[in-house]
Formats: structure tokens, C-alpha cells, sequence
């Protein structure tokens, strides 16, 4: 006896590729897709977990199990997720519709990566010999045995993020290097690097020797202007980034903003300096020679122009002024 289905008013058509690896589907994973093909291919975690029953981690979980079969993809609004157009029904469209764009979109970092289950990370290790390579480097660089929920973390930044190894190696070795060994801190800074359009190996080692040259700089700052060992404020971590790292400045022409804060104030403000600096580059000064030369060219214009307006003692006053400096 034969069995047909009665659509009635409507239908959810399947990918003629899931009977490739339905016979690997859980109960969760067959009870979302039917969910997902029900919706018109098109709904929300939460939309899922309402319709087929199952919480928000065991959907991620379906959801991470038909990406990785290749039946389901991440909407454009980063919030949904779609089922793939089978191969014929994209060779039958007609010559003149225009087809949009269905690469797949990554989800950003208010997103949580997929938990995976058990099997299917077991099911991707056996598959792939080069993430069992992936997490024995990462285990050395964290110098311990990796668990079920840290594999998950390790595979979801390669499978979800599409990171590559070198990337996520890399990634590890930076938070160790400033005593954050978690999965959990290296998950959150790799969704904040990729927010931030860090995505690729070069893009990350950039950005790693850009907040070394800064955390150096930091340390010669602090002794400079005296700070001691209390952590530095929001507005100064500010200020020393965008002086290394916008700027460009060394520690040579900082030395000289501190000396002028420190003989027009009185005190090692970094307020102050910001300002100076902040002025220096705006006027193109790039070292402190350039520096000297500006002031010893003012100082020869102001002789020549006696009673003129000084310019440089206004900028100084104004600054101390600002700064709560009568």
C-alpha cells in the first residue's frame, strides 16, 4: 500500500537533500525543520521553540544541525533562518526573474553561538580530522583538557563565525597572554572583534599588535605622569589609545606634552596633555623637534607683531580654565 499526504490549503515543501542525513535527525532536529518548512522556510528561534515545543538551546541546536547538512542558512535580518532552495527548484526559476543573493549571512555578536549536541560534535570530529588537530592546539595553548560546553565554543567559532584555525588559535593565545584562560572570555571577544569587521587572521594580528603597542605605552604613561598602580579611567584609556593609535605618537613627543602640561599646570594631567597633543596633531606636529621649531616660530612672529594677540597663551588659559585650573 502506497500513502500520499493530504496538503489541504497549504503545503511546507523539503529539500529533496534532507533524506541524505535524516536518518541522523533527532527528534528535535526532524520537529524544527517541520516547523521551518511549515513557516514558509522563513522564522526566528523563538518562532521555532513555539511551534514544535522545544527550548531556544535545543533549536540552536536543530538549527546548527541542517546548517551543517547544508538544509539551512541565516536570513539577512540576522534573526531568522531559511531553508535552502533545492538545486531544481533554482535551475527552474525563470530566465527573467531576478534571484536574490542566498549566500549565507553570519549572526553578530548579540547572538549566542549554537549549542551543539553531543553527537553532533562527535558526528563533525570524525568528519573532519582537522578540527581534532584544531583542539589539540588550542588545549596546548590553554595548557588543559578541553570539555563537551569548550569544544562547542572552539567548533561554533569555526563552523558559526566561519573563523579560521589560525584565527581562533591566535584569538586563545591573546587572552592568555592577559590571564583570561575561559572559552567564555575568548567567545565574547571574538564576537566583539567581529562586530568591530576583525574577521580574518591579518585583521586579527593587527589589531593584537595594535593593543600591545598600547598596553606597552600604557605601563610608560602611567610611570610618567605618576598614576601609580590605580587603574586607569574610562576617558584616559581613551585618550592614550587614540595618542598611539590614531595619532601615532611615541613615547618621545607624549614626554614632551607631559613637560608642557607639567610647567603650565602645576600637575600631571592627562586631560590637559590629551589637549596638547590633540592641538600638536591637528597642526601636522609630528615629533618633538617639529614641535620646538613650531613654538620657536611663533615666539620670532610674536617679537616682530609686539602686542599682538598670543595665541599659545590663550590655548593655555582657555585649557586650565577648562580643566578647573584658575
Amino acid at each position: 500500500m502506497k500513502y500520499t499526504v493530504n496538503y489541504g490549503n497549504g503545503a511546507g515543501v523539503f529539500p529533496k537533500s534532507v533524506l541524505d542525513v535524516i536518518s541522523r535527525a533527532g527528534a528535535a532536529e526532524l520537529k524544527v525543520l517541520i516547523c521551518l518548512c511549515a513557516e514558509d522556510g522563513n522564522a526566528d528561534i523563538e518562532r521555532l521553540s513555539q511551534l514544535s515545543g522545544c527550548d531556544a538551546d535545543d533549536v540552536r541546536g536543530a538549527i546548527s544541525f541542517w546548517r551543517g547538512a547544508g538544509i539551512v542558512e541565516p536570513c539577512e535580518s540576522n534573526k531568522k533562518v531559511k531553508t535552502v532552495r533545492s538545486e531544481k527548484a533554482s535551475l527552474e526559476a525563470p530566465k527573467n526573474e531576478t534571484v536574490k543573493d542566498q549566500s549565507p549571512k553570519k549572526l553578530r555578536g548579540a547572538d549566542e553561538l549554537p549549542n551543539y549536541t553531543s553527537d553532533q560534535i562527535s558526528d563533525m570530529l570524525e568528519k573532519r580530522t582537522d578540527m581534532v588537530t584544531l583542539i589539540d592546539e588550542c588545549q596546548n595553548v590553554l595548557g588543559k583538557v578541553l570539555n563537551v560546553r569548550e569544544i562547542n565554543v572552539i567548533i561554533g567559532l569555526i563552523d558559526y563565525l566561519e573563523l579560521d584555525f589560525e584565527y581562533v588559535v591566535a584569538l586563545l593565545s591573546y587572552c592568555v597572554s592577559i590571564g583570561k584562560k575561559t572559552l567564555h572570555y575568548a567567545e565574547k571577544t571574538a564576537f566583539g572583534l567581529y562586530d568591530a569587521g576583525i574577521c580574518t587572521s591579518e585583521q586579527l594580528m593587527a589589531e593584537l599588535d595594535r593593543r600591545e603597542r598600547v598596553s606597552q605605552m600604557e605601563g610608560k604613561i602611567r610611570t610618567m605622569f605618576g598614576i601609580g598602580t590605580r587603574a586607569l579611567t574610562t576617558k584616559e584609556k581613551k585618550f592614550i589609545s587614540a595618542w598611539v593609535s590614531d595619532f601615532g605618537y611615541g613615547i618621545d613627543i607624549i614626554q614632551k606634552a607631559y613637560e608642557v602640561t607639567a610647567d603650565a599646570t602645576g600637575s600631571a594631567s592627562i586631560p590637559y596633555a590629551n589637549s596638547v597633543l590633540e592641538r600638536w596633531n591637528a597642526e601636522g606636529l609630528r615629533t618633538p623637534d617639529a614641535v620646538d621649531e613650531s613654538y620657536q616660530k611663533k615666539t620670532a612672529e610674536k617679537k616682530a607683531h609686539e602686542g599682538s594677540f598670543d595665541t599659545d597663551e590663550f590655548f593655555e588659559a582657555a585649557v586650565r580654565y577648562s580643566l578647573g585650573d584658575n
